[in-house]
């Protein structure tokens, strides 16, 4: 063998041995090297849960005194009504008294005028009952009948009927024209009365 081939023979084994080497050691490098894990990307939030995070969110977030203004809120209202019955109760409690003073002040005595009217003299003012003006009064027991006479004649107030005669309970005696009578009706009663001059002239004065 010449040296030419000798040299190319070491050239060729020390080439395999050089690759040989290098393969070697990439295998060991990448054994070296340490496995990454690459993480998996985050699973899309399901759309359906969001109404009810929310929900849940906002009952942590709720006002911890809604209990307590509700109570207030139904406790005023309560207090409302009770105030406006009171109103209601005074207002008609007023009304009442204001009725009740109204007949008691209608019920008090009072004075009441009667007139003997011109030309009662004549008989034919009783066909109207016109001989005394008004001729039926009705008053409360303490009040007071004035008779006023305007005729030219003279007339009285005698209690009783001109059938039964006078009863004895009040007579004006004569009333001269222009002049007047009057009479306190004190007790309760029907009192009928007439002109002893004129029969036909009657009257009656109810007090209750």
């Amino acid at each position: 063998m010449s040296s030419i081939n000798k040299i190319a023979i070491g050239w060729t084994v020390g080439i395999v041995a050089v690759a040989v080497t290098i393969a070697f050691s990439g295998q060991n490098i990448q054994n070296l090297t340490p496995e990454v894990s690459i993480p998996e990307p985050p699973k899309p939030i399901n759309q359906a849960t969001e109404p009810m995070m929310e929900k849940e969110a906002g009952a942590q977030m709720a006002d911890p005194f809604a209990d307590i203004a509700d109570k207030v809120k139904k406790q005023t209202t309560t207090d409302n009504t009770a105030q406006d019955e009171v109103a209601i109760e005074a207002k008609q409690s007023m009304k009442n008294e204001e009725e009740f003073m109204k007949q008691i002040k209608e019920g008090s005595p009072k004075t009441v005028n009667v007139t003997i009217p011109e030309g009662t003299a004549l008989p034919g003012c009783e066909e109207n009952k016109a001989c005394y003006e008004p001729a039926d009064v009705s008053v409360f027991p303490g009040s007071t009948v004035i008779w006023t006479n305007v005729d030219t004649a003279a007339h009285t107030v005698t209690s009783g009927t001109a059938q039964s005669g006078p009863d004895g309970k009040f007579d004006s005696s004569l009333i001269p024209a222009g002049n007047t009578w009057e009479k306190t009706f004190d007790k309760p009663g029907n009192y009928q009365y007439f002109c002893q001059v004129h029969p036909w002239m009657t009257g009656e004065v109810t007090v209750t």
